[in-house]
């Protein structure tokens, strides 16, 4: 590993954004995602994730900043860093993957440090929505995929289902349009964290989830 790019940012929805604008920055590879609870309750939201990239000195300093640039401009930046050169004992430890835990994706490896064969996905659009509560994640998820053409490709259940992020993909418009209406319904019977809609998910990301 030539440099290790470090981005920890509020919510799972920030994470899979920022790692998406990362991938397209730079020439790197992301890694994983880990995940941590906040040290207080008074945050944008209940759940810190990092991402993990690596690549060139230079190409990761450049994806991390732009990562950086958008999770600050949501207001949900934490912490950055980039160690060129990591020992082998970092190195082992940053390829550690903490998402999935549902196992949508049945194909995504325990790590990927040492997997070279990777086979990636088409690029895709995707919506996110993560929300307070299994009842409005519920409805927010019914309300999806009531409103247009979608599927759900992955869910992250976190704090014991007090937390969910919904994953779906679809074209762009239907996307759209679902996330839009189940933030509405969504926000009626919990919290709101996060929403996003990524159109051509970037391959770097795309590997982490299932669109078959």
């Amino acid at each position: 590993m030539k440099a290790l790019g470090m981005l920890e940012v509020y919510s799972f929805t920030t994470a899979v954004y920022a790692a998406d604008i990362c991938a397209k920055t730079g020439n790197v590879k992301v890694i994983a995602f880990d995940r941590n609870r906040p040290k207080s309750a008074d945050v944008p939201a209940p759940l810190v994730m990092l991402i993990k990239i690596e690549g060139d000195v230079a190409d990761v300093k450049s994806a991390i900043e732009a990562g950086k640039k958008y999770a600050e401009e949501q207001g949900k930046y934490i912490v950055s860093h980039v160690i060129p050169n990591p020992g082998t004992n970092v190195e082992k430890m940053a390829y550690k993957i903490d998402i999935n835990k549902d196992k949508f994706n049945k194909a995504l490896p325990k790590t990927f440090l040492g997997v070279e064969d990777i086979k990636y996905e088409p690029s895709h659009c995707i919506g996110l929505l993560e929300v307070s509560g299994l009842v409005a994640a519920i409805e927010g998820l019914d309300e999806m995929t009531k409103a247009a053409n979608v599927r759900i490709i992955h869910t992250e259940k976190r704090l014991g289902g007090r937390l969910v992020t919904l994953v779906i993909t679809g074209e762009i418009d239907a996307v759209t349009a679902s996330v839009a209406r189940g933030k509405v319904c969504a926000e009626k019977l919990g919290h709101v964290y996060g929403d996003a809609v990524i159109a051509n998910l970037h391959e770097e990301v795309a590997k982490f989830f299932n669109f078959n």
